[in-house]
C-alpha cells in the first residue's frame, strides 16, 4: 500500500481533490450524514449500556435517539426566559451598532472625501456612474418569503440527520464485520469510537464547566442574559480556536450595548480569562497526552472542514481527526512506518 501511494501519488491527489469537491458540492446530502455519523460515535456508549442489560437493537437505537433528542428540547426550554430576553433587546443591539458606525464614518468623513477625489481624478468622466442608482437592493435582509423557501430544505436535512443518525447506531456493527473485507479489524473500529465517544465526554463535562463559570461571572457582572452567553461559550468551544475568538466578539458587542467606557472591554476579558485558564490548565490535566493531537493537523482539518460546510463542518472536524487518527494507527502503512524508524534507529545505534 505505501509503495502504490509512492508510485501513484498525482492519482492519490487527484483523487483526494475530486473528494473534497464532491464533499462540496454535496454538502445538502453528506453534511447532515457526516454529522449523524460523528454524534453516532459520541452517542455509542448509551446505546451499549442498553445493549448489555438485553435491549434489542433497534429499541435501543430508538431510545438513544430519542433521549437525546429530549435532552436538546429540555435544554431549550430551560434557556428560553433568557433567550427571549436576548431577543427582546435585539433591536437595541442594532441601534447602537447602526450609531457607533454612523459616528465612525463621520469620523473618517475626511478619509472617504479624498478617497472620492482622488477616484474621480482618476477615472473618466461618464465611466459608469450613472447606473449605480438601484445597486444597493441586493443587500436587503431576508423576508418572510426567504425563510419559507429554505424551510423545506432545512426540514429535509434535519430529516437527513435524525434518519442516518438512527441507522449509523442500528447498523454500525454490522458495517465493522465488512471492514476485514478493507484489511481493517472490527475491534479497530471499536477502539476508535471509543476514543471519540471518551474525548466528546471529556470535553463536554468541561465545556458544560465552562459556561457555567462565564454564565456566574458575568451575572456578577452585570450582562443581561448572561446564562445565554454562557451556552454560547460551551458550545463555541467545540470549535477550538474559532470559536473562543468568535465569542470574544460577539461579547465585545453584547458590552458595547449594555455598558459604557472601560466597562465596554471588561465583558471580553472575563471571557478570554476564563477561556485561557481552561485551555491551559484544565482540558491538558483531563485530557492527556494520550489524547493530544498536533495542532497543525487540528488547524488543516479545521480550515478544510469549515471550508466545505461552515459550522457543521467546525463541530465535526476533530472527531473526525481522532477517528482517522485511531484507524491510522492500527493500518498496515502506520506500522510500516514504525517498523522503518525503527530499524533505522537500530542501525543508527
Amino acid at each position: 500500500m505505501t509503495q502504490f501511494i509512492r508510485q501513484r501519488w498525482p492519482e492519490t491527489l487527484l483523487a483526494t481533490l475530486a473528494g473534497l469537491a464532491a464533499l462540496k458540492y454535496a454538502e445538502a446530502v453528506m453534511a447532515p450524514l457526516i454529522l449523524a455519523f460523528v454524534i453516532a460515535l459520541v452517542l455509542t456508549p448509551i446505546q451499549n449500556r442498553l445493549l448489555r442489560i438485553g435491549v434489542p437493537v433497534a429499541l435501543a437505537s430508538t431510545i438513544t435517539l430519542m433521549a437525546t433528542m429530549l435532552t436538546l428540547v429540555g435544554i431549550a426550554l430551560l434557556l428560553r426566559p433568557w433567550v427571549n430576553e436576548v431577543i427582546i433587546s435585539w433591536p437595541g443591539v442594532v441601534t447602537e451598532l447602526r450609531s457607533a458606525a454612523l459616528d465612525l464614518r463621520y469620523k473618517l468623513s475626511g478619509v472617504f472625501d479624498m478617497q472620492r477625489e482622488v477616484m474621480e481624478a482618476i477615472t473618466p468622466a461618464g465611466s459608469g456612474a450613472a447606473g449605480g442608482g438601484g445597486e444597493g437592493n441586493g443587500d436587503s435582509l431576508p423576508t418572510l418569503a426567504d425563510a419559507a423557501w429554505l424551510a423545506p430544505q432545512l426540514g429535509a436535512q434535519f430529516l437527513i440527520f435524525l434518519g442516518g443518525l438512527f441507522f449509523f447506531l442500528y447498523g454500525k456493527e454490522r458495517a465493522y464485520d465488512w471492514a476485514k473485507f478493507i484489511g481493517f479489524r472490527p475491534s479497530t473500529f471499536r477502539l476508535a469510537e471509543e476514543r471519540v465517544a471518551s474525548y466528546f465526554a471529556i470535553v463536554s463535562v468541561i465545556n458544560a464547566g465552562l459556561g457555567i463559570a462565564v454564565g456566574l461571572a458575568l451575572t456578577a457582572y452585570g450582562l443581561p442574559g448572561a446564562p445565554v452567553w454562557g451556552l454560547v461559550a460551551a458550545l463555541a468551544n467545540f470549535v477550538i480556536y474559532l470559536g473562543p475568538a468568535v465569542t470574544a466578539a460577539m461579547l465585545l458587542l453584547a458590552g458595547t450595548v449594555a455598558f459604557d467606557g472601560l466597562a465596554v472591554v471588561g465583558v471580553p476579558i472575563i471571557y478570554l480569562s476564563i477561556n485561557l485558564m481552561e485551555a491551559q490548565f484544565v482540558t491538558p490535566m483531563l485530557i492527556g497526552q494520550r489524547m493530544r493531537l498536533d495542532p497543525l493537523l487540528v488547524f488543516l482539518s479545521l480550515t478544510v472542514w469549515l471550508w466545505l460546510w461552515g459550522p457543521i463542518g467546525g463541530i465535526v472536524a476533530i472527531p473526525l481527526v481522532l477517528w482517522f487518527q485511531s484507524l491510522w494507527k492500527d493500518s498496515s502503512i502506520y506500522k510500516q512506518g514504525q517498523e522503518l524508524i525503527l530499524s533505522d534507529t537500530t542501525r543508527d545505534e
